[in-house]
């Protein structure tokens, strides 16, 4: 989830707004670059604020789903939102997506005896029973699949991706009809035109009749700035959302091995190889003031590459490290929050991913364009609940 080169511009970058927009998207990262794609490919004109670049250096991220041994409805969110992805990338990838994004497999490891917070994986996977979705493995078949020797046993979810984020993100940008722009949005209005953006000096820099927030934590700092209090009161989770700092490591492949042939989970992970740099993660700092690369966040993460293969990691202690840090919009229940938001017609939102911003991205802009379309009855209704702003 980084490395020391920073993210490529998107190729139809604009200048100034186009006026004919018929989507605002506010924010750049993984969701706001898959709603803007996903809108634009249902035929809308967007125009796209990226103003942070915020995966800027974040090579790599993993997606694996989730499961229950009752296969509650997050399992059940987390298996559809990991199929609308791996479908919607090998749409928008073409014959760039193995580069882009490509299924490898996960393997969450069964924590050690005696490890706080250690559920029995096998039991649960037994009791999950779709094989199809998540199995038990023994360490040797672990191994097998890692192509490392695994210290233990574990889940294997054949659904696992790994992903090169700045080119995920550069792919969803490039997308025909997505327009943009490194402006930050400073405050919205509804006006009987629309939707106006503004800019820091209170110039207009965009105008649709429809906007979709997808700034993570700063959803809430742009509706307080916008006046929007009431629509924020009328909101059932949104208001709950904070924010938690984490960091990335990214370690030479030759370090551990060559690296795994697969995802390895368990406390925190280890991805496959990606330009010679296996990415271990990741930390949760909470109460931080900035997200940043730290020595203790690097060390941390060394040992969770340690741990999880069941290796020594050979770093000349002079080695400079690659790392990534940002920030985690979370909301209680480790749920997003997407949807149409109270009191305020042609405003949505698809924030607060979490940990798995990935598995929610794709499920959440099809949702809200289907919302906007009138079609959002055919999705489940247990699902429209439990992600309700």
């Amino acid at each position: 989830e980084m490395s020391d080169t920073g993210m490529p511009s998107a190729s139809n970058e604009q200048t100034h707004p186009s006026p004919a927009s018929d989507a605002l998207v506010v924010g750049g990262g993984l969701a706001g670059s898959t709603a803007a794609a996903v809108l634009a490919r249902a035929g809308m004109r967007v125009a796209l604020f990226d103003a942070a670049g915020a995966h800027r250096g974040h090579l790599a991220a993993a997606l694996t789903p989730v499961i229950s041994s009752d296969d509650n409805v997050r399992s059940k969110l987390s298996r559809l939102g990991a199929r609308l992805a791996g479908e919607f990338w090998e749409a928008v990838a073409g014959e760039v997506a193995g580069e882009v994004a490509r299924p490898c497999g996960a393997i969450q490891l069964q924590r050690p005896e005696g490890a706080k917070r250690a559920p029995d994986l096998k039991s649960q996977a037994q009791a999950f029973a779709q094989p199809e979705w998540a199995r038990w493995v023994e360490p040797d078949e672990a191994s097998a699949l890692a192509g490392l020797p695994l210290p233990r046993g574990g889940i294997w979810y054949p659904g696992g991706w790994l992903v090169r984020v700045p080119e995920l993100i550069t792919t969803l940008q490039s997308t025909a009809h997505v327009n943009v722009h490194q402006q930050a949005v400073e405050r919205i209005e509804s006006t009987d035109a629309g939707w106006l953006a503004f800019d820091l000096n209170g110039a207009v820099i965009g105008q649709a009749k429809v906007v979709v927030l997808t700034n993570a934590f700063d959803v809430l700092g742009l509706l307080q700035r916008s006046q929007l209090n009431d629509t924020l009161a009328a909101c059932d989770r949104l208001p709950e959302m904070h924010r938690l700092a984490g960091e990335v490591t990214a370690l030479p492949a030759a370090s551990l091995g060559g690296g795994p042939k697969c995802i390895v989970g368990g406390d925190g992970y280890v991805l496959p190889s990606v330009d010679g740099w296996c990415v271990s993660g990741g930390t949760y700092v909470r109460h931080a003031s900035q997200a940043m690369v730290s020595d203790d966040g690097r060390e941390a993460n060394i040992q969770r590459a340690r741990d999880l293969l069941g290796m020594d990691v050979n770093l000349p202690t002079s080695t400079s490290l690659p790392g990534w840090a940002g920030w985690r919009a979370v909301l209680p229940g480790r749920l997003p929050a997407i949807g149409a938001l109270p009191n305020a017609t042609g405003l949505w939102v698809s924030s607060a991913g979490a940990s798995r911003g990935l598995t929610w991205s794709v499920l959440g802009a099809q949702l809200i364009r289907d919302q906007i379309g009138g079609e959002y009855g055919n999705w489940p209704a247990e699902i429209r609940h439990v992600i309700r702003p």
